[in-house]
This record gives C-alpha cells, sequence and structure tokens, in this order.
C-alpha cells in the first residue's frame, strides 16, 4: 500500500516522523511531502520544500512546473491521501495540488488553528463540519483536539530514539525547556521554584532558551525531574515526550477534558493541575521522593505510546481499515 502525507510546514517534524516510522517498520511505504519552507533555517529533517520563498518577493512562493508535475504523480498514483495539519483543501485544490475525490483521505490536526474554545491557543480556521466533510477521517496529535463531533482517532506524536538514562541524585536536577510568550508557564514554574527555595528544600534548576534541539536533548537528559508544561492545551508536548523517552518523570497540566477524549488510562505523566500552588506541591513531593517506579513507569509508556514502532502499528492499522 502507499499512502502520501502532506504538511502545509513541518516545523517540529511531528508529519515526517509519522511516514518514517511506518517506512521502518512495515511492508507499506509513505511519501512525504512539504509544501512550504518555514524559513526558519533549522530544518533538523532535511526534507525538501515543494515551494520556496521568491528572492526578494512579499508573498510569493514559487514552484516550477516540473516539481508541481511530479507532485501531482505522486498523489495520483497514491492509495490513501493523508494531510498534517489544520488547514483544508479549497474546492479539492491545495496550493495548487489537485486531491482526488475518489481516494480515501485522512486528516491529521495538530494545533491552535484546530482548537475550539476561549482560550489563547484556539484559533480555529474552519467549522468542524468543513473536516468532516472533506475527509474520511480525523485524527488528531494531541488528545484535547479530538472532540467527540469528529469520531475521530487519538493519534499521539512519535519519537524515533528511546533510551532510559534517567539516573537518581542526591540533588536533584529540575529541567525546564522555555518557549515564547510564556506558552509552557515558565514565570509560573519559577514562582513555584522560588517558593520551594523558601522553604528550604535542596534543588537545582536549569532552563534551555534559544540552543539548538541537540543541545537542548543534553540539558535535559541530566535532569532527575522535567517540568514541561501547564498549557491551556491541557497536555504535554513533544518536550515531554522527549523527557519521557529517556526515563525522567514528566510534569505537566493534564485536563480532565484531554484524558477522556483521548481515552488515556494509567498515565505516569504527574499533572500538576493548573496553579502555581498545583506545580508547588507536586515538584515539592518529587523532590522529596524515590521516583525509581516512576522513571520505570515513564520510559515503559513512552516506549508504548510514542515510540516509532508503536506508531508504526497505529497507523498500518489505520491504513489498512481505510
Amino acid at each position: 500500500m502507499k499512502a502520501v502525507l502532506i504538511s502545509l510546514q513541518d516545523h517540529t517534524g511531528s508529519g515526517y516522523k509519522i511516514a518514517e516510522s511506518v517506512n521502518l517498520n512495515s511492508n507499506h511505504f509513505v511519501e512525504y511531502m512539504v509544501l512550504l519552507d518555514d524559513l526558519s533555517g533549522h530544518n533538523a529533517y532535511k526534507y525538501p520544500y515543494l515551494y520556496s520563498k521568491k528572492e526578494g518577493g512579499k508573498n510569493g512562493w514559487n514552484v516550477s512546473q516540473r516539481v508541481l508535475d511530479h507532485a501531482q504523480s505522486i498523489i495520483n498514483d497514491a492509495d490513501i491521501i493523508h494531510l498534517k495539519g489544520d488547514e483544508l483543501p479549497k474546492d479539492y485544490n491545495f496550493y495548487g495540488l489537485i486531491i482526488p475525490k475518489d481516494k480515501p483521505k485522512i486528516i491529521t490536526v495538530s494545533g491552535s488553528f484546530f482548537r475550539r474554545g476561549n482560550s489563547n491557543v484556539a484559533m480555529p480556521y474552519k467549522p468542524i463540519s468543513e473536516y468532516t466533510d472533506f475527509a474520511d477521517l480525523i485524527t488528531t496529535l494531541t488528545p484535547d483536539l479530538n472532540y467527540p463531533e469528529l469520531n475521530g482517532i487519538y493519534t499521539p506524536h512519535t519519537l524515533k530514539y528511546m533510551n532510559n538514562i534517567w539516573k537518581s541524585r542526591d540533588v536533584p536536577i529540575i529541567n525546564h525547556a522555555y518557549s515564547g510568550n510564556n506558552k509552557k508557564a515558565t514565570k509560573e514554574f519559577l514562582e513555584a521554584v522560588e517558593i520551594l527555595k523558601a522553604e528550604g528544600l535542596k534543588f537545582e534548576v536549569t532552563v534551555t532558551k534559544d540552543i539548538l534541539n541537540i543541545e537542548c536533548l543534553k540539558q535535559k537528559s541530566e535532569a532527575t525531574i522535567f517540568f514541561d508544561q501547564m498549557s491551556e492545551t491541557g497536555w504535554y508536548g513533544m518536550s515531554g515526550i522527549e523527557a519521557m523517552a529517556m526515563g525522567i518523570p514528566t510534569v505537566a497540566y493534564l485536563s480532565d477534558i484531554a484524558m477522556e477524549q483521548g481515552n488515556i488510562k494509567n498515565n505516569p505523566v504527574i499533572n500538576c493541575g493548573n496553579t502555581v500552588e498545583g506545580i508547588v506541591e507536586t515538584l515539592r513531593n518529587l523532590i522529596t521522593t524515590d521516583l525509581s517506579d516512576i522513571s520505570k513507569r515513564t520510559f515503559e509508556y513512552a516506549e508504548k505510546t510514542h515510540s516509532y514502532k508503536a506508531s508504526a502499528k497505529r497507523w498500518v492499522d489505520i491504513y489498512e481499515g481505510m
């Protein structure tokens, strides 16, 4: 079976990793396309872009007709069309590529431009009905997006490399990866840290910021505890998955809605709630606890849920069921 997976942009490689997991762990093949260069200069996955920014242009993107024709031939030859991202084609035209009406279609949504509700991370492009009218199946990379009216499937983010390197320390190290605009509640995390220091608890804190991912991973690997985020999404992010894949006990805000919509059971991520007081209580307990068992369960969960083998099985089952 051949599928084509198309991302408009793929800043963290979430689409690429789906395709690679299937290609490395099954007899099926997923051709991967990214349409627009993210222009960051940090394309860690080295995939090519269909369109490039015009030299000196303001808003224009260009592509040769030969490249466009080749991309269209791949789409026409595929058994399944899989779009990753929050945008929809307009009248089956997706940035110059025609999506065949007669082929099974999947959309995997992943972010703020699909999210509903009244929050800073909810800026939906289109009504849910337009997604369900277009695609045969909707899947979501985080469970908070798996709204009941989708009749969809939660298909978690995946990560290639997993190695349980966690170790206990006499003085615990709490690591956190900063993201702009306080998206991960870094401000509230640091407030909680100051409260705990005032109580006389012994621990160290490292906050990664403005460094390459490989350096961020190196710093994260030395942590005893990882504080991921207290986000309005009510779930953990890719940075948290990276920590879990090292066996590092991971803290995040997990909302009841996300747990229910993802049918989540036995999740070892430590739920800090959505207040500074919740972070304080959670970290206080972890700093004064033997974390060996939590580390073991964290790594086992990461393998079972987010590994390439788990992703490949999940997507093969979906593709074969279309």
